[in-house]
């Protein structure tokens, strides 16, 4: 192997690990903004304290126990991601493969050649993209969050939407659909580097 394609291999390399930290970076980031308007549209009415002592306790115990729930400490069950018809069991850990902006025809290259590598098959995979090819996304056997492109008055429906995406699945390994591409020559690093990243 020639020095520079020894060079370009490893550009390449260090591409698909920057991607895989701003890909991180930026879930991060849209999954601390807070939800004002749902929560104020949706918010819970508190009711008033009931009479006698036995519904008080009740309530005592109702709250507390949300309290306890509201922890860090105390883990939540995790968004299941895998399908039922699909091949994985139902607990397997969801793997984000962001493919926002991309060509039709690359995502489906970077979307078979995640499904067809052995280092990934633990993963439960869900796609974010905004390409309609369901014909396709429904032969993988993957959970699919499509983020439409409206157009209207107000807040974007699409920003809108991945931070939802990005609160759902916080802490999930995410994995851009262009570092797919680069699989055969980088899976190890770029495995190493979903996990270093905080997924």
């Amino acid at each position: 192997m020639s020095d520079a394609a020894v060079r370009g291999a490893s550009d390449t390399k260090a591409e698909v690990l920057a991607s895989i930290r701003g890909l991180r970076a930026y879930l991060d980031e849209l999954a601390s903004v807070p939800d004002d308007e749902l929560t104020t549209r949706y918010a819970l009415r508190r009711h008033p304290w009931p009479n006698g002592l036995y519904l008080k306790a009740r309530r005592i115990a109702a709250e507390l126990q949300a309290w306890f729930d509201a922890l860090p400490v105390v883990g939540r069950e995790a968004w299941p991601a895998s399908l039922r018809h699909a091949p994985l069991r139902r607990s397997a850990p969801p793997l984000l493969v962001w493919g926002i902006g991309m060509e039709r025809s690359t995502l489906r290259r970077a979307c078979a050649a995640l499904a067809k590598h052995p280092s990934f098959t633990g993963f439960a995979p869900v796609l974010v993209t905004d390409v309609a090819d369901f014909a396709f996304f429904s032969r993988l056997a993957w959970l699919i969050e499509f983020v439409t492109p409206l157009s209207g008055e107000g807040e974007c429906y699409a920003l809108r939407k991945t931070q939802r995406i990005a609160k759902l699945y916080r802490g999930a390994p995410a994995l851009p659909a262009s570092a797919c591409l680069e699989l055969e020559q980088h899976a190890d690093e770029i495995r190493r580097a979903l996990y270093r990243s905080g997924g």
